[in-house]
This record gives structure tokens, C-alpha cells and sequence, in this order.
């Protein structure tokens, strides 16, 4: 079997793209690798159109997470791994538990949440870009578990916010 080097502009833009699909969209929603072949179909596509009352409802019962919890535990998983590629100690005072300590939002902490989520993605993406992430092994696994974290939450919240649905029948 031959090695070949992966190109790190290649990689990049690849990464790049999942990134995208999971938290915002996919550069093209008819062409995805992932998620539902429809516009705004990631993350903030999936609970930017969410009112404070639904996205402060539980997701399933006897349960109290809601989208808000999703949306607080991926800013706050975000915001550690855009640390991380700074080259900043990401865990130091951090209590990850405490990232689902958020359950009910009004309009402006709703809003406000929802800003700081596109943000620290936009910090993310803009970091990826200049190829930060390819730095060691450590960090390189730590971009690839970013993307995963994503889609799995993405998941669930259109799981619990019923969003799933089947393909069409041929």
C-alpha cells in the first residue's frame, strides 16, 4: 500500500466543508456529505428559526435539555477548541458540565446565545482557513472531533425537534 501525503490546502477545504455542513450549511445543500439535502442544514440553519419557547422546550420527555442546552454546549465546546488553536490552555478553570446549565431562554438571551454561537463558529472557520489546524496529531484530532460534535448534536436536535424525516419513495 503507498503513502501519499495529503496536501494541506486540500485538507483544509475539506474540513472546511464539514464544518460548514455541521454548524451553518452546506456550500451546496443538494450536494452534501452528511446532513438533509435542503438550504440551512446545519446547526444555526436548523435552530435559528426557533422562537425563546421553542427552543426552551425539553426535546424529549423527562428530560429538561433543550435546543438552548444544545446551542450553549456547542458555543462552549467551540469557544475551548478556538482557545486550543490559539495556542491558549483551554481547560484551565472550565466546567464542562456547566455548559448544559442553560434549559430556558427569553427573546434576548435566546438571541444573544444564537450570536454567540454563529461567532465562535466564525472564529473557528476563520482559524481552520489558515491551516492552524494541522499543527500535530493532538490538535489535527481535536478538528476532527469538532466536526463530529457538531453532527451529533445536530442529530439530535432535529431528531427532538422532529426534523427527521425519510427520503421520498422512488
Amino acid at each position: 500500500m503507498k503513502v501519499t501525503q495529503i496536501e494541506a490546502v486540500a485538507l483544509t477545504k475539506a474540513v472546511l466543508a464539514l464544518v460548514a455542513e455541521a454548524y451553518d450549511e452546506a456550500a451546496d445543500p443538494r450536494a452534501t456529505w452528511f446532513t438533509d439535502n435542503e438550504p440551512k442544514n446545519g446547526v444555526l440553519g436548523t435552530v435559528e428559526s426557533l422562537s425563546a419557547e421553542e427552543a426552551s422546550c425539553p426535546l424529549s420527555s423527562g428530560d429538561p435539555i433543550s435546543a438552548a442546552s444544545h446551542v450553549e454546549h456547542l458555543r462552549f465546546s467551540l469557544s475551548l477548541a478556538n482557545r486550543a488553536l490559539r495556542g491558549e490552555n483551554p481547560y484551565k478553570g472550565v466546567h464542562w458540565s456547566s455548559s448544559w446549565s442553560v434549559k430556558k431562554v427569553d427573546a434576548g438571551t435566546w438571541k444573544t446565545l444564537l450570536a454567540s454561537l454563529r461567532s465562535e463558529y466564525e472564529a473557528l472557520r476563520e482559524v481552520l482557513a489558515t491551516g492552524a489546524g494541522w499543527s500535530d496529531e493532538d490538535t489535527m484530532t481535536g478538528v476532527f472531533g469538532t466536526i463530529a460534535h457538531g453532527a451529533w448534536h445536530l442529530g439530535a436536535l432535529r431528531q427532538g425537534l422532529g426534523k427527521v424525516r425519510s427520503p421520498a419513495s422512488a
